[in-house]
């Protein structure tokens, strides 16, 4: 099977910050394309990680695989595809910790946000991208949760996705665009509008 070593275009030895307070990218995004029928994956060939704003490193390790098919569907409609954007190093380590579900979901959401900022996302965008995340995005359960204490005891790892109509996330990109509201006041309308959260509802709390 033919592998490509491929250092994707644009990226950048991230040692330096982009903006002071924004935080850092640290390494350089070199991967491998995987042959595969069915999905496009990626390995990456070196570690590469973000240091957020309050200094915490995240990390995705070199040998991992990534697929992409973290970043929902809605998000993909209205952002573009992952890798193909002003975002390409934000969605590495967002795919990677979508796959370890080693950190809340929550926190890794706003890992996203922050990293995008830092990769130059502007604020109105780096905030609808978070909004599609927050709303389609892969959710998860941490290990030692009341969840996996009593009811999913048994089972390895619970994850899942949010159900909504993918037409009521437009008003509230029009209502980012024009109010540029924070993160807190954009989860909790999208809190609102979500059909079914998660499996249990005291699993959803902040």
């Amino acid at each position: 099977m033919k592998k490509i070593l491929l250092v994707l275009a644009g990226v950048f030895v991230g040692a330096a910050a982009l903006s002071a307070g924004q935080g850092r990218f640290v390494g350089k995004v070199v991967v491998e394309w995987l042959e595969d029928p069915f999905v496009a994956k990626l390995r990456l060939r070196e570690d590469f990680g973000y240091e957020d704003p309050a200094g915490k490193r995240w990390l995705a390790p070199r040998g991992e695989v990534l697929d992409r098919a973290s970043i929902p569907l809605v998000f993909r409609e209205t952002i573009g595809m992952p890798l193909a954007g002003d975002y390409r190093r934000a969605s590495v380590v967002y795919d990677y910790y979508c796959h370890a579900m080693n950190e809340p979901w929550r926190d890794v959401d706003r890992m996203f946000y922050n990293a995008s900022l830092t990769e130059g996302v502007g604020e109105i965008n780096a905030k609808v991208m978070y909004t599609a995340l927050y709303a389609a995005g892969l959710r998860w359960e941490m290990p030692g949760s009341s969840c996996f204490k009593s009811c999913h005891a048994a089972a390895p790892s619970l994850s899942w996705k949010p159900q909504l109509d993918t037409g009521d996330v437009e008003p509230v990109i029009q209502w980012i665009r024009q109010t540029n509201p924070g993160l807190g006041e954009i989860e909790s309308r999208v809190d609102a509008m979500l059909k079914k959260p998660g499996p249990h509802v005291f699993a959803q709390g902040h």
